[in-house]
C-alpha cells in the first residue's frame, strides 16, 4: 500500500479518518469459511462413517459427538427444586434460597436456576401489584367513608 492510499482513509497516527468505517471487513476469512463449509458438506458421509468407526472402537469423544448430533441436549426440562409454597413476600427468601442451593449443589444448571428465578420474580411482582391494589382500594374506601360517601 502506498503512502497516498494510506492517507486517504487513515489519520497520521494510524487511526481511521472520520467517516471511514474501516473497510469491508475480512472478505478472505468469509471466503475461507464458505470453502470449508463446502468441503465438509461434500465429505459428510465419509466424516460420519469415520466418526462411527471411531465410536465403535471406543473413542469417547466420537461417541459424544455423535450422540449430541443424534440426541441433542434437552432444553427446558422440568426441574425439581425443593422450594416452599409462596403465599406472600416473606416466602420469597426461602424460595430463592432453594433455587440458589439447587444451582450450587448441581441439581439444576445455572441457566435453569436463572429461569426459575425469573418465575419467582414474576410471582413477586404479582404479589406486589395485588397488595398495592388492595391498599389503594382500602384508602379510597376510607376516604369515601370520611367524606360520608357511599361506595
Amino acid at each position: 500500500m502506498s503512502d497516498d492510499s494510506f492517507a486517504d482513509f487513515r489519520q497520521a497516527d494510524g487511526r481511521f479518518a472520520k467517516g471511514n468505517c474501516g473497510g469491508p471487513g475480512r472478505p478472505r476469512a468469509r471466503e475461507r469459511i464458505a470453502a470449508l463449509d463446502q468441503r465438509v458438506a461434500e465429505a459428510g458421509d465419509e466424516l460420519i462413517d469415520a466418526a462411527l468407526e471411531q465410536a465403535r472402537a471406543g473413542n469417547v469423544k466420537a461417541i459424544e459427538m455423535l450422540l449430541t448430533r443424534i440426541w441433542p441436549a434437552r432444553r427446558d426440562r422440568p426441574v425439581d427444586i425443593d422450594a416452599p409454597e409462596i403465599r406472600g413476600t416473606p416466602d420469597l427468601v426461602p424460595a430463592t434460597a432453594a433455587i440458589t442451593d439447587a444451582v450450587l449443589n448441581g441439581s439444576v444448571t445455572p441457566r435453569e436456576g436463572a429461569a426459575a428465578a425469573r418465575v419467582i420474580e414474576a410471582h413477586r411482582s404479582m404479589i406486589v401489584l395485588v397488595d398495592l391494589e388492595r391498599r389503594m382500594t382500602a384508602l379510597e374506601e376510607e376516604g369515601a367513608r370520611q367524606r360520608g360517601e357511599k361506595r
